[in-house]
């Protein structure tokens, strides 16, 4: 079974975010980032995600969930007439896409996005180990050992 095989799990916050749920947390500095997150292509999200990571026994493969709760997407599509398909981080002149995203609604609207990334081998998994690390550093998150 794919549980049995989980042997760490690592939640990826802000620093400064200690209520529970998390309240968003919006860039509020002035450098260009180098890695953005896109759910449609040229426009930046600029609420920042938790992300909960999960590697197999053997430390190759593994998940990354990204979290938003009320990410400025909805405001822009619904503005736009833009229906949110996927989720895309880019970097340098790489890519990772996934199209697996689930929408949660509150009171009839959205207010939550939750999209995953599924690295079936060692090379995008360590890839995107090496992304989140810098992407980490980059915006001040940390690691923590609590679970959603």
């Amino acid at each position: 079974m794919g549980c049995s095989q989980v042997v760490r799990q690592r939640i990826l916050t802000p620093l400064f975010v200690g209520s529970s749920p998390p309240i968003p947390v919006y860039k509020s500095f002035g450098s260009i980032m180098s890695i953005k997150i896109e759910f449609i292509e040229g426009i930046e999200e600029k609420n920042f995600p938790i992300i909960k990571l999960t590697k197999s026994r053997n430390g190759k493969t593994g998940t990354a969930t990204f979290v938003f709760i009320n990410p400025t997407i909805f405001e822009i599509s619904h503005d736009q007439n833009r229906i949110v398909t996927n989720l895309t981080l880019n970097w340098e002149e790489k890519r990772i896409s996934t199209n697996d995203l689930e929408v949660l609604f509150k009171n009839g609207k959205p207010f939550l996005i939750k999209a995953i990334f599924i690295f079936k081998n060692s090379n995008e998994w360590f890839e995107f180990l090496n992304l989140i690390n810098f992407y980490s550093k980059e915006i001040g998150l940390s690691f923590s050992k609590k679970t959603f």
